[in-house]
């Protein structure tokens, strides 16, 4: 009898021991289960999926990119649009042009092999023409801005311009000081669309602003305004070019940035245009040409 118990628990072990090993032999059989389709990123946390990223608009296709640097050597002639501006860009009585953004132009091309030709444009339409094509590139000394930036390339900079105050010296009336710029009975005039804009606001926020187009000192010559914001290279050549101007103070109240502007869609001429700079500058030649223009900035005769 107990022969028989012990043959019985010994079968129902063996049974049992046999539906454990069907039961894992089938689930290793079949396919692990997948994780939920979801766009984005599944987290198995439990937190959300990221919804799927929709495009508001197609993306925008350049159109193909003309080879600036070949098209220059095979023409033979960089051209260059400028606007007169003291001291960057000055015309003598024989209309021939010199400054600094003018010797710029012209060692860049005598190093290209290409001869130079300068296209006398205004500032509302420099960059215009630029897109338009009439020119290569600028150089006249351009302010280096946000909005320009949408629409050109700039190169780095090839100069720091101070900001000054620039007044009448037929006002009855002479400054001070710079708090009394910042005055509600005082306008004060800046070019448009410049860093000056910023400027003046963040220096004279109780005073008039008024955004002209070209140079600000013309409504202070108009008697328009009191004061005018003039970024220059040369302050003391500001009375000297118009004796009706002078500077109530010797410091300057900011600095800008100047570089060469060239068309969007070629990485190639601009990332040349870069090295160049970048080579005059450590030659010492930029800043040799830009002492001479500063203590100097009068047209060659």
């Amino acid at each position: 009898m107990l022969k028989v118990l012990f043959l019985l628990r010994l079968l129902c072990a063996g049974l049992s021991l046999f539906v454990v090993i069907q039961a894992h032999a089938q689930a290793q059989s079949q396919p692990a289960a997948s994780a939920p389709e979801a766009s984005g990123f599944f987290d198995p946390t439990g937190l959300a999926p990221r919804p799927a990223m929709v495009e508001l608009a197609p993306p925008v296709l350049r159109p193909a990119a003309v080879d600036t640097l070949a098209t220059l050597r095979l023409r033979g002639v960089l051209r260059v649009g400028v606007v007169p501006v003291v001291p960057m860009v000055m015309r003598n009585a024989k209309g021939e042009f010199s400054g600094y953004s003018v010797d710029i132009a012209r060692r860049l091309a005598d190093d290209m092999g290409v001869t130079v030709e300068f296209v006398p444009t205004t500032w509302i339409d420099l960059i215009p023409d630029l897109i338009a094509q009439r020119f290569d590139l600028i150089a006249s000394g351009l302010w280096v801005t946000t909005p320009r930036a949408l629409v050109v390339n700039f190169t780095q900079p090839t100069a720091t311009e101070s900001v000054h105050i620039v007044a009448s010296t037929r006002q009855p009336k002479k400054l001070h000081s710079v708090a009394e710029v910042d005055q509600p009975n005082v306008t004060v005039a800046v070019g448009a669309g410049t860093p000056e804009v910023a400027l003046a606001k963040r220096l004279f926020p109780r005073a008039k602003l008024l955004q002209v187009e070209g140079e600000p000192f013309g409504p202070v010559l108009k008697g328009q305004a009191q004061v005018a914001l003039l970024a220059t290279l040369a302050p003391a050549a500001i009375a000297r070019a118009v004796p009706e101007l002078y500077l109530p103070f010797q410091l300057p109240v900011g600095s800008t940035m100047a570089a060469l502007a060239v068309r969007k869609g070629d990485p190639d001429f601009l990332s040349f245009l870069n090295t160049w700079i970048a080579i005059q500058r450590q030659a010492g030649w930029l800043d040799e040409r830009l002492l001479r223009w500063s203590l100097a900035p009068e047209p060659a005769p």
